[in-house]
């Protein structure tokens, strides 16, 4: 008797674990679209029902064989399109035909700040703020008091309260991501960093380029001659915007053949303090301590011939305590500070420092997320470039 096997196919082999053509390379559409195109198919034909869990980004990338910035921005836009959903710490699920209908747009975007006095902070809410209302965005302001706890009570707090579409994000100091960043993050909500990053975390961020401004100052400072240049700091130096001025610093030292000298990183300042933390009637107590950590410093045998104050509301400091010590700027010691704020230029003597433009930081911020919400995938990282604004606290043309 002869048996017949009859081989059935279910499609060649660039076809996907479920059917479908796989994104390929080879055409013309982009890799994410793609994805997109795919993923649609697979939860028109119920492969993936309404509210059951998509594969996650790991295996999306294993069966469709791209990468995960590739996965993340095809999901990104299915979610935009209100197709899926991610929820923190559980995954991507297939949304009903109901919650499809309600797909979130407040027309709200978050904004967190570590503090509300500071005129930079406030320069970059006044550029975030226009270049929203151009796209009849509302902004919905969180004072964190740089306190991670209370950083993340409103990140979650407004993503779970539906209340906002996206955030822009000034994080309190911390040295790495804390878990609400992560899981929203993760869950692809539109994020975007303002002033200081995570690299790790893989969300879009806009920052000076402080590699480039701690260089500038540091080799202003060399080209007048000066081998100890102290650099003054808050005990925060893993926060990216202060760790890219300590790194420019160390990169001029190198160039000049000037060997790196951790003595002169001053971090006897107190940690930054907001007004949610501070007291009004604690303020002169606490600018009487750090002018008196800075006298120590000072006061050393081997003081430094040039101060490098990590911002301008330090080098202010530093001006009051020369004067309360004798010590002339730029005569006995040179300053230069970061940022230009209005008080740069009113210090005497008027203060050298580097350029910052956070008005452009803040819309340049938005702009970004403006394009998240639309499904477009802006770029991870830039960095704004920054002056060297001489004036006479460092000696230059006198």
């Amino acid at each position: 008797m002869l048996t017949c096997i009859i081989m059935h196919t279910t499609g060649s082999d660039k076809d996907g674990p479920m059917g479908g053509e796989l994104p390929s390379r080879s055409r013309p559409e982009p890799l994410y679209q793609q994805v997109v195109e795919y993923l649609k198919q697979r939860l028109a034909d119920g492969t993936y029902p309404p509210s059951s869990a998509l594969p996650s980004e790991m295996e999306l990338m294993a069966q469709l064989h791209v990468s995960r910035p590739t996965v993340r921005h095809a999901l990104q836009l299915l979610i935009s399109e209100g197709l899926i959903e991610r929820i923190p710490g559980r995954g991507t699920f297939a949304r009903t035909p109901e919650r499809r209908a309600n797909t979130r747009r407040t027309g709200t975007i978050g904004l967190l700040v570590p503090e509300m006095r500071d005129y930079f902070m406030m320069r970059i809410v006044s550029g975030a703020e226009r270049t929203i209302a151009q796209h009849d965005y509302h902004l919905l302001l969180a004072n964190s008091g740089n306190e991670i706890g209370l950083e993340q009570r409103h990140l979650r707090e407004m993503w779970e309260g539906g209340k906002v579409d996206g955030f822009l994000v000034m994080a309190a100091d911390s040295p790495q991501p804390h878990r609400a960043f992560s899981e929203l993050a993760a869950a692809g909500v539109p994020i975007v960093l303002v002033d200081r990053y995570y690299e790790e975390l893989g969300v879009p961020f806009v920052v000076s380029d402080d590699v480039r401004g701690g260089y500038l100052l540091t080799r202003h400072l060399l080209q007048l001659g000066h081998r100890r240049i102290g650099f003054v700091t808050r005990p925060n130096v893993y926060v990216s915007s202060v760790a890219g001025r300590l790194r420019g610093y160390r990169q001029a030292l190198a160039e000049a053949g000037i060997p790196f000298d951790q003595n002169l990183v001053f971090q006897g300042l107190l940690p930054y303090l907001s007004e949610v933390q501070v007291l009004e009637d604690m303020v002169p107590r606490l600018a009487l301590f750090e002018r008196q950590a800075i006298r120590e410093f000072l006061s050393r045998p081997d003081r430094p011939t040039a101060i490098f104050a990590c911002n301008d509301i330090i080098a202010v400091q530093v001006v009051e305590t020369c004067r309360e010590m004798g010590l002339a700027i730029p005569g006995d010691v040179a300053l230069v500070g970061y940022a230009d704020e209005p008080v740069a230029s009113a210090l005497t003597p008027p203060l050298t420092t580097v350029r910052q433009h956070p008005y452009d930081m803040g819309a340049r911020a938005a702009a970004k997320l403006l394009d998240l919400l639309d499904g477009r995938q802006p770029e991870q990282a830039t960095f704004l470039p920054v002056e060297l604004v001489v004036r006479t606290s460092c000696g230059a043309g006198l």
